[in-house]
Order: structure tokens, then sequence, then C-alpha cells
């Protein structure tokens, strides 16, 4: 059990095929390989012989695919946590290769394998905005696979039960709709043996806060940079980080109380500046500190949480806004198992080339998007005669490995534009 109280969460691999820019059969795995690179430290699993990874970072030009990878993710999330809720007509959020959106294209799948209660578990689905053409659940409890469930309306008995799953499985058949899932119908009617599989989907696969383009951070009740208890780690850390900070307070929000959802009150953070004392230091008001700075306040949270419940965040440009070497730091809080004792992961987007130095290969992914629009991915692992003493940000650059834009005269076709302009 995690620290929230519910099953911890470790993700194996997850694939998708026709969503977004993903036309074909793609997937994206956190099982180390046999690799002897640095960082070493590798969360050890029964279900995977070389361990399986903290981090995996994922590099890719503008529009290529990157975002549509990390948000396929929460879709699979967002799924099995709202789909007992649908109405009986509502149409399910469907976001197909723009190709293949007509009634005999292809439907849109996702699966992914996960580790809960040290039981391996594969989960997977078939959907069209019309409903779930299929869905399906197996099971490794002692490293022996078992069919759990699996339905599939293509066929003329779409239901199929294994014979360890116990439970009124018939009972949950029959409330389950077309744009409804088996497994979130289950947890609703808490089955005993499937409420652990989605709890952890629901509740430990986490999105970043996000960061307005206006304001500053606000933080809800309970969130660890304003606990007591943590201000001694949180402002070493941002000392640590060079932003001359001396001294922290949060202070209740009063702009707009009761503008986050659940929550009458919300916190702020006052940081105070300078070399320490009264006289030779001063407070700033949070709308006054650096982009950065209210960046980097939000990207703390983000860890602290994660690594407190030994969960999967999944963070979009980590390095907006931040340097180079602070997102190295923040790395480091996923790779050491010092820190990391719950074995928390992390899967994020860059385009920074200065963080490939602080990756294994098999935790580099690389995406780039053919001509016709279509999203591929691979690992750096993958690609022959690169070895761990290679320079992979010289690699990357030369063009060795993929996930570069191809990048034309861009001054030049500005210029042309503008000569036109009367």
């Amino acid at each position: 059990m995690s620290c929230s109280g519910y099953p911890r969460l470790v993700l194996l691999r997850f694939g998708l095929e026709n969503h977004t820019s993903f036309r074909d059969a793609a997937e994206l795995s956190f099982v180390s390989t046999a690799l002897a690179d640095e960082p070493s430290w590798t969360m050890q699993a029964r279900q995977a012989p070389h361990g399986v990874l903290p981090i995996l970072g994922v590099w890719g030009a503008n529009a290529s695919g990157k975002s549509n990878l990390l948000g396929a993710l929460k879709s699979l999330r967002e799924h099995v946590r709202l789909a007992f809720g649908r109405g009986p007509d509502e149409l399910i959020p469907w976001q197909p290769f723009a190709m293949r959106r007509g009634p005999k294209h292809p439907s849109t799948r996702m699966d992914i394998d996960v580790v809960v209660d040290d039981i391996r578990y594969h989960y997977g689905l078939r959907l069209r905005d019309s409903g779930f053409v299929e869905e399906w659940l197996y099971a490794w409890p002692k490293n022996r696979r078992q069919v759990l469930f699996h339905r599939d309306h293509r066929e003329q008995d779409p239901w199929y039960f294994g014979p360890h799953l116990g439970g009124q499985r018939q009972q949950i058949a029959r409330s389950t709709r077309s744009n409804s899932l088996f497994l979130s119908a289950a947890a609703r009617y808490n089955h005993e043996q499937l409420t652990p599989l989605y709890t952890a989907l629901t509740q430990g696969i986490r999105a970043e806060l996000e960061i307005e383009l206006d304001g500053h951070p606000v933080f809800r009740p309970g969130a660890l940079v304003i606990e007591p208890w943590l201000k001694p780690a949180v402002l070493a850390f941002l000392a640590a980080a060079d932003l001359g900070v001396v001294d922290l307070r949060s202070t209740e929000h009063l702009a707009y109380p009761g503008s986050l959802p659940g929550h009458e009150e919300s916190f702020e953070l006052r940081l105070r500046h300078g070399v320490g004392g009264d006289r030779t230091s001063w407070e700033l008001e949070p709308q006054h500190e650096s982009r950065g700075t209210q960046i980097l306040l939000c990207r703390l949270e983000d860890f602290l949480t994660a690594l407190r419940d030994g969960a999967l965040l999944i963070l979009d440009e980590i390095d907006t806004s931040l340097h180079s070497d602070l997102c190295v730091e923040l790395l480091r809080l996923f790779s050491d198992p010092e820190i990391n004792r719950h074995r928390a992961q992390l899967l994020f987007t860059t385009h920074d080339r200065g963080l490939l130095e602080a990756l294994r290969r098999d935790q580099i992914v690389l995406v780039d998007k053919a001509r016709d629009g279509a999203s591929t991915l691979r690992c750096a692992s993958d690609y022959a005669g690169l070895r761990a003493r290679d320079d992979l940000r010289r690699a990357h650059e030369l063009g060795r490995i993929g996930g570069i834009p191809a990048v034309g005269d861009l001054a030049g076709a500005v210029a042309r534009g503008l000569r036109s302009v009367p």
C-alpha cells in the first residue's frame, strides 16, 4: 500500500494504436534492459529480470507527438475513472488518427501492464465514440497467466469470465453499458478482486499541476510544499537551486476564496530573499516572483507528492522556464533509491538535449513524425552501435538517433513573407 492508503502501482509498459497522431501500434516500456549505464539503480520486480526504470524521458520535435503520447496514458486513466458515470447515450471522447475516423476504420486500442500488490496485470480496451468495442484483463498471480475477463461486442456472446474471477460477475456485466467499462462498474460494486486495480490506475497515475499563464501558484490544503514539517527540506532545495531564498512561509490566499473545487481554503507561498536577517532580506509578493521560481514551486509539489505516494507522475515539458541543471536535480530525486523509497516513477517530455546525459540509453524515448502525420517512437537503446560511452547529446545533434526537427530556413521564410506585405 502507498502512503495515501491505495495500492501502489508500478508501470511496466503502455501500448496504443490509432490515437491522435499515433496511427500504428506503439509501445512505451519501463522495463529495464541489461545495459550497465548510469544511473544504475532500477526498481527490483519479480516480473522484470533487470528491474523497472524509475524514469522515462521523451524527446522529439515540436508537433512530433510527444504530448499525444503522454495524453494517451492520461486518457486511459480517465476512461477507467469516468466510464461508469456516463449517461446512457453519452458519447465517449475519441481521438483517432485523423485519416481513420470513419465507421469502417479501426477502433482505438490502449493497453497497459502494471504491477499492483506484487501481481502483474495486463488490461486493455478498444473504443469508438459510440462505445467500447472490447475490454480484457489478465493476471499473473504466480507467474502463470489467468484470463479474468474478456468482453468483445463483435461476438454473438460478448462476455467471457475466467474461473479465477469471483464476485457478482453477471450482475456487474448487466449493469455495464456499451459506453462504460466492466472494470469501472466492478469498482462501483466494490468488487474485492478488481477494485485494487481500478484504484491503482485512477489514483496512481498523476498529471502535473497546471501552470496558469497569469497569476501565481495556489496550493490546496495538505500540499506538501506548505507543510510545516517539510519546510526545512523545501527551503534547503530552494537554497540549493540558487534562488537566493533564505526563508518561506505559507499564507491563506484570499484573492478568490473557494476557487479550488471542493476546498474553501487555498494557500500561497511567500519567499524571503537576501542573505538573512530583516535588514538584509526582503519578502516578495507571490505574483512578483520570477516565472521560473513559480514553476519550480509547482514542480516541487508534484515531485514530493509522487515520491511520498509511490505514484507515476506524467509531466509535459519538464524544462519549461527551468534551467537544465535544475531539471537534472529534479530527475535525481527519482533516480536516488534513498529518496525514492516508495518506487515512484516519472514520465516526462522535453526539448533539452542536456538532459540526455542524465539518463540511461533505455530511459530515452525518441518520437518522430512522418510526412503523412503519423508519429512513431523508438528507444535510444534500440539504435545499433550506440554505446554507453558515446556522447548522447552529440549523437542527437548529428541525427544519429531520432527525435530532432528538420529545421529549414526559418528566417528566410519570414523575410520572404514580409517582403510580400505592401
